[in-house]
């Protein structure tokens, strides 16, 4: 998913930058510490790696810039702030930019995700309403990715296999644009190579901000360059037709992208 994220953010520049007032709401999900006020808009750009995107490092409150800290806690995968010590009419504002897509993580399959859904619009083109977006919530323009299978097949005497993994990521875009374009992006995939990083090299929090306050996906994959490397063997997209889009739940312009993964290991010692 990072490598995804970022190979998304840097070849299609898909985000936007923000500056909005944010709206305080109420969380039962989240520490008493806490004050949530929320943006128009999920999902913040993390990654410092992407060229003219607006990572935040702190809100306006009152008019007066704070800085993150343990009492102010940036989710970047809601969209808001989380304050400790303020009333819940306190200014809040900020900037940020703005992912075009979202991207999710799912074990869903394609029914689940196409036709038994419906989702929020976050749209990325026009004015976003005056308010926040619900936490929680998957919203639309999106992108789901899952794993669909695995296996391994001998590449090498000693016990070397290839491991091939099929991974699909279901676009959900807004219009026949949004949709080409990431096609497109992600078909010149191909020959791509993934450094492994474990998870514990996630850099995100529980609170959805960035451990040790800065995030570089370029950063992190020099760190664990010297982990196995996973290579994009083939990329395959394709598109749902207008005729079949009319029995979803929704309006959506529908794509896949299917990748075949492959990485060289010794797994039987």
């Amino acid at each position: 998913m990072l490598w995804f994220d970022n190979f998304l953010l840097k070849k299609g520049q898909a985000f936007s930058n923000q500056t909005g007032v944010f709206h305080n709401y109420t969380d039962d999900r989240l520490d008493s510490r806490y004050k949530s006020f929320g943006s128009p808009y999920k999902q913040w750009v993390t990654d410092s790696s992407i060229n003219g995107a607006t990572v935040p490092s702190g809100v306006y409150v009152n008019g007066v810039f704070q800085p993150r800290s343990n009492s102010l806690l940036l989710d970047f995968e809601n969209g808001r702030a989380l304050i400790s010590g303020t009333s819940n009419t306190a200014s809040i504002t900020g900037s940020f930019s703005v992912k075009d897509f979202n991207i999710y993580f799912t074990n869903d399959g394609e029914d689940d995700l196409l036709v038994d859904k419906k989702y929020n619009s976050n749209p990325r083109v026009y004015s976003a309403p005056n308010t926040y977006v619900e936490p929680y919530d998957q919203v639309v323009p999106a992108i789901f990715i899952s794993s669909q299978s695995m296996r391994n097949d001998p590449f090498a005497f000693g016990g070397e296999d290839t491991t091939k993994i099929s991974m699909k990521a279901v676009v959900l875009a807004e219009n026949p644009y949004q949709l080409d374009g990431v096609l497109s992006i992600f078909a010149d995939s191909y020959n791509e190579v993934i450094p492994n990083i474990p998870y514990s090299g996630n850099p995100i929090t529980e609170y959805g901000d960035i451990k040790n306050g800065r995030f570089s996906y370029e950063d992190l994959k020099t760190q664990y360059a010297g982990n196995p490397l996973f290579f994009v063997e083939d990329v395959d997209t394709s598109k749902l037709t207008d005729k079949a889009r009319k029995s979803l739940a929704n309006d959506l312009y529908i794509g896949f992208i299917d990748f075949e993964i492959h990485q060289q290991r010794y797994h039987r010692w």
